[in-house]
C-alpha cells in the first residue's frame, strides 16, 4: 500500500515529539557527543557509508555526532528554521521547536540504541532558550526509525502528509500536528 501511495505522490509520515530534555535513550556503547563543523563534515562526504552531501552539510543546519573513541558511528541533524524534506518539499518548523531530522547510524552499529542515546545526549548540544520541544517526521514503513524515536523519549503527535505531482502540491496535516505549527510546503 505504502508503495502505491507513494507512486500516486502521496506521502505520509509519523510526528513525533517530546520535550527538550525529557529524552530516554540510554546505550550500552561508550559514546560521546558532539557538533560537526562545516570542515569535519565535508570530509565525512568522501565517506559512501555515511550518505553525507555536501549541499547538506553546506545548508547552516547542525549536525551532531555520536563517537566510539574518534569513530563516528552516528549522526544526527537538527534545525531551527525550515528544514529540507525530499522533491523541492519543505519542512516549516514552529518557534518553539528543534527539528530532528537525517538520523543515520552505520550499518555495523546499527541494533545498539545508538539514534535513541544521540536523540537525548544531543539535547543540550541544540537546546535554545526559547524552544521546549524536539520534533520529528518518520516514513509510516520505517519501523526502525519509529521505535528507536519512541525509545529516546519521543510520544506519536499526529501524521503529516502532502501530495505531490509536479509544481502541484497538497499537504495535509492532523489536527494535534496542526496545532503543534509543523508544516510541509513546496519550496
Amino acid at each position: 500500500m505504502h508503495l502505491a501511495a507513494r507512486r500516486a505522490g502521496l506521502h505520509v509520515l509519523g510526528v513525533y515529539c517530546r520535550r527538550l530534555g525529557a529524552a530516554a535513550g540510554v546505550c550500552n556503547e561508550d559514546l560521546h557527543v558532539r557538533a560537526l563543523d562545516e570542515t569535519e563534515l565535508l570530509a565525512y562526504c568522501a565517506d559512501p557509508e555515511l550518505e553525507l552531501r555536501e549541499s547538506m552539510v553546506r545548508s547552516g543546519n547542525t549536525c551532531i555526532g555520536a563517537f566510539s573513541g574518534d569513530a563516528l558511528a552516528g549522526y544526527a541533524w537538527f534545525a531551527y528554521d525550515d528544514a529540507p524534506h525530499v522533491n523541492g518539499v519543505r519542512v516549516r518548523v514552529p518557534r518553539h521547536a528543534i527539528y530532528r531530522f537525517k538520523t543515520f547510524v552505520r550499518p555495523a552499529w546499527r541494533g545498539r540504541g545508538i539514534a535513541p542515546f544521540l536523540y537525548g545526549a544531543a539535547d543540550e548540544l541544540v537546546a535554545r532558550p526559547d524552544r521546549g520541544y524536539v520534533v520529528n517526521c518518520i516514513a509510516l514503513q520505517n519501523a526502525p526509525s519509529i521505535a528507536a524515536s519512541l525509545r529516546s523519549g519521543d510520544a506519536p503527535l499526529g501524521h503529516l502528509g502532502y501530495w505531490q505531482a509536479g509544481r502541484r502540491f497538497l499537504a495535509l496535516h492532523a489536527r494535534g500536528v496542526q496545532a503543534f505549527g509543523l508544516r510541509f510546503y513546496l519550496g
